[in-house]
């Protein structure tokens, strides 16, 4: 294992206090110069309470095709721990990764083959194993975990759902039976370590029929049960399993009309004994907040179009694409976060066909999100509060999660990153008690001058602390005539909930423009 005195040659650390008034405070921030003799890549993950994980992939050019992948591990302080390195054999390539509180796992694959292979890093130690095993060539991967000592590799083989179990510890590999069909989607592969079970949550099309099922499977790949949930008027969506005990659950989830990728709603069943009860469903119509996102003349306009609807007996259609997150699963309360978005679509040149018909391609051009919403559940699956925060103009390449909520005391912080920014909201349940601010990502001292901003992510770390993290390029002054450099930065943000419900000082103007907080 190397140690902290070898990260200097990796890169510079640099750690700076930073004073501010606002709410959202950067504290500190750790700042890696990039490479222009190298392709590179950065990641962070959250280890909450007990820190963070940096990830750097590097494969200097005119060098070894073999890429050197650096975890270094930080602490709450950001503080280096420890840091291990791996040079990756070159005919490998990266294809996912997953967590849990003692190890991080990477999956990597070799194009063409059946030839896969798993890296486990200890979290506490910084540790390596590497795990090799066959399990099927070309298999288009979709989800990845890992339980015990057991991988998880969900996807698409031939066109067709599949989950390969491979043990780390005795290499063997098998394909867990019932879900090798046709017109069968994997919607979601939710494990249970504290009973060893594996739930595979499955989507079919039958004879016109949405088929929404459960498929239970033990630590050994022995399928024990399958529970089908339909009804006659909606589908379901997707669905989060939470656990009571190894026979009585809850799913939530969302749920459309008709077999449409279209949410209606958000929908609650309690699973009891391998039955399902009755879904309790509802419709985004039902939600007091859903619509906020929207002008307040516009938001009128369909509240009363939803309500003379209603009143002529007929039944609302909504539109909506949800990117829902994991439950969070608090002492006595279950909180859903799910992001409401649209794919962008964009017109390319036409072709010429015989000099006169043209084809005009369309072709994706990322997803554009208008809000997210969040919802509270109690420990029985009874629907409590909602509320939603606006996102505007904000536009990803990738569908991935942006909104990220954390639990403060008795508010929930809802921030979300955008142009080199960190926009915040601050609820009490149903209740907005601090309006949307804006807080930009600044540079390690008032004097710099940050003119480039590329990726940034934001991730809820621990309590009130968040992590922003990406690539700028930054003058060393204000006038942007000073040397520059470009970096990799990690920045640890801390929101005080301390002076919410307050008066504001009589300067907050001055305050706010000197700090780079704004409305």
């Amino acid at each position: 294992m190397k140690y902290v005195p070898l990260l200097g040659l990796l890169f510079s650390l640099i750690i700076a206090p930073f004073e501010s008034a606002a709410q959202l405070k950067q504290t500190t921030r750790i700042e890696i110069p990039t490479s222009s003799s190298a392709e590179e890549q950065f990641d962070v993950f959250s280890l909450g309470e007990a820190g963070a994980l940096m990830v750097v992939r590097r494969n200097k050019f005119m060098s070894s095709r073999n890429e050197k992948w650096a975890f270094t591990k930080y602490d709450t302080d950001l503080k280096p721990v420890w840091t291990e390195e791996y040079r990756m054999d070159f005919r490998y390539i990266p294809v996912m990764s997953y967590q849990n509180p003692d190890y991080a796992y990477w999956l990597f694959a070799e194009p063409d083959t059946d030839h896969f292979l798993f890296l486990q890093l200890d979290l506490e130690r910084g540790h390596i194993d590497v795990h090799k095993g066959n399990l099927l060539p070309n298999v288009n991967v979709h989800q990845f975990k890992v339980i015990g000592s057991k991988a998880l590799v969900a996807g698409y083989y031939r066109n067709r759902p599949i989950v390969i179990v491979h043990s780390f510890f005795d290499h063997t590999t098998r394909v867990l039976p019932g879900l090798f069909e046709r017109n069968m989607e994997i919607n979601n592969v939710d494990i249970n370590e504290v009973d060893g079970l594996i739930n595979v949550i499955t989507y079919a099309v039958r004879k016109r029929e949405c088929v929404f099922a459960i498929k239970t499977y033990n630590y050994d790949g022995k399928l024990l049960k399958t529970t089908a949930l339909k009804d006659p008027d909606n589908s379901l969506i997707s669905g989060q399993i939470v656990p009571l005990n190894p026979e009585d659950s809850y799913l939530i989830g969302n749920y459309s009309i008709g077999c449409t990728p279209f949410s209606q709603g958000l929908y609650v069943t309690h699973i009891e004994d391998n039955i399902p009860e009755e879904p309790n469903f509802i419709e985004f119509s039902e939600l007091q907040n859903f619509f906020n996102f929207m002008k307040p003349k516009r938001r009128q306009r369909v509240l009363d179009r939803i309500g003379k609807r209603e009143s002529m007996g007929k039944e609302n259609k909504f539109r909506y694409r949800l990117l829902v997150h994991n439950l969070i699963q608090m002492e006595d309360e279950i909180v859903l976060v799910a992001e409401v978005y649209y794919p962008n679509y964009k017109t390319n040149s036409p072709a010429m066909f015989n000099g006169l018909s043209r084809q005009y391609m369309r072709s994706l051009d990322g997803f554009r999100y208008t809000h997210a919403i969040i919802c509270g559940f109690d420990r029985s699956g009874n629907f409590l509060w909602d509320n939603c925060i606006t996102i505007k103009d904000l536009t990803s390449f990738e569908l991935q999660e942006m909104v990220q909520l954390t639990p403060i005391e008795d508010y929930f912080l809802l921030a979300y990153p955008q142009d080199g920014s960190i926009h915040t909201e601050v609820i009490r349940r149903d209740k907005v008690v601090v309006e949307k601010e804006e807080y930009e990502i600044e540079g390690k001292t008032e004097d710099e001058k940050v003119l480039f901003n590329e990726n940034a992510t934001l991730a809820a770390w621990y309590g009130k602390y968040f992590l922003a993290y990406g690539v700028q390029r930054v003058s060393s002054s204000k006038s942007a005539v000073g040397p520059q450099r470009e970096v990799f930065y990690v920045n640890k943000f801390t929101y005080n909930t301390e002076d919410i419900g307050k008066p504001k000082p009589v300067d907050e103007a001055s305050t706010r423009k000197s700090t780079g907080l704004k409305r």
